[in-house]
């Protein structure tokens, strides 16, 4: 069994693996990792070349593990890490193919070439053995000259010779995350608007998402959060009239932007349609509890919080979980009686919000 084989067993059965530097110790760089460490005790070479070929050419271990450890990220992530460590970037095609087939969702890869020549020929062998075991059988004989050749998805189109699309993929991919680093960009001092050569082709960012709890305990809901981010006034639930929708808006005039900017407020994920609603959420309040992200693409909240900016909001006098310190969201607190603090609460949570933004590329 190669290499890829053993990963994929491994990653099959959901068993630990390590990465191991030269010293033989753990680590999580996998640039400055020598070896792959299986549950068996096994150690697999990083550099050792795969079945899994790119443009005809064997990729390592390293690349194939590197891939699966970004098996949830975007392709532009996945391309700037790649670039950042100097590893080889494997088209979004490929990648997903590679995946697929490590997980166990399929069964075969078009990539991977055949394990092995031997193996490839002592099939073979057996298939001939098995021929002329029954060649002298009259009936299988008849039985064979009826039968007819499976045809898979990739020789049913009859192609006399297969056709690389390679380049293809990578121009497509090139110019996606072109396209996004475009978007990202801060304006340079002295362009307006209407004047920047890019500004006409930039795509205007959608409306950004803030994520807010669905459970009636939790501090800010669906009722009564519009009021305090637009009014700067806080009203608990109980005291306003029950919201009949999941989602409201709220618009916010920032000083680093030119135009306001309207904020979705959404209180259930089952809205979320489409994968890119995920990239537009720029903030999520939490109760502190962690089932409350088991339907988000990010489940745990170490994950989720990498991508999203949390806030945990919590009355003066109540004692924050203890788990929630070690969460990496941003603690605020909200008098339960003295409302004209409420002002100076808001400000400080538009102020990170605007940094967000900014960091978003919004402009």
């Amino acid at each position: 069994m190669g290499n890829l084989a053993k990963l994929r067993e491994q990653l099959r059965k959901d068993q630990n693996i390590n990465l191991l530097n030269a010293n033989g110790n753990t680590t999580d760089d996998i640039v400055g990792a020598s070896k792959l460490a299986l549950s068996d005790g096994e150690q697999l070479s990083l550099d050792e070349k795969t079945d899994f070929q790119v443009e005809d050419t064997p990729i390592t271990l390293r690349t194939v593990y590197n891939c699966w450890i970004h098996k949830d990220s975007s392709a532009a992530e996945y391309l700037a890490d790649c670039q950042a460590k100097g590893l080889t970037n494997i088209s979004f095609l490929q990648r997903t193919d590679l995946i697929n087939w490590l997980s166990g969702q399929s069964e075969s890869s078009q990539f991977i070439s055949v394990a092995g020549k031997d193996h490839e020929k002592s099939e073979s062998a057996v298939v001939k053995e098995k021929e002329e075991d029954t060649i002298k059988d009259p009936v299988l004989q008849e039985a064979l000259a009826h039968e007819r050749v499976l045809l898979d998805h990739n020789s049913c189109l009859r192609g006399t010779k297969p056709t690389n699309f390679g380049y293809l993929i990578k121009e497509a991919e090139l110019k996606l995350v072109h396209s996004l680093k475009s978007s990202r960009r801060p304006q340079k001092t002295g362009e307006r608007a209407g004047v920047s050569k890019t500004s006409s082709k930039t795509p205007a960012k959608k409306d950004p998402i803030i994520l807010i709890p669905s459970a009636a305990s939790s501090i800010f809901t669906i009722a009564n959060i519009k009021r305090f981010l637009e009014e700067s006034v806080y009203v608990h639930p109980r005291d306003m009239p029950p919201a009949q929708s999941d989602v409201t808006s709220v618009v916010k005039k920032f000083d680093r932007f030119g135009k306001p900017i309207k904020f979705l407020i959404v209180n259930n994920t089952r809205l979320f349609t489409k994968p890119e609603y995920w990239d537009r959420v720029v903030a999520v309040f939490t109760t502190g509890h962690a089932w409350q992200f088991s339907n988000y693409q990010w489940s745990t909240p170490t994950e989720l919080f990498q991508h999203c900016r949390g806030y945990y909001f919590y009355f003066a006098g109540d004692v924050v979980p203890h788990h929630v310190e070690q969460w990496n969201v941003q603690k605020v607190e909200l008098e339960k009686n003295k409302r004209f603090r409420d002002v100076e609460v808001l400000r400080y949570f538009w102020n990170s919000m605007e940094k967000e933004l900014v960091a978003r590329g919004y402009r």
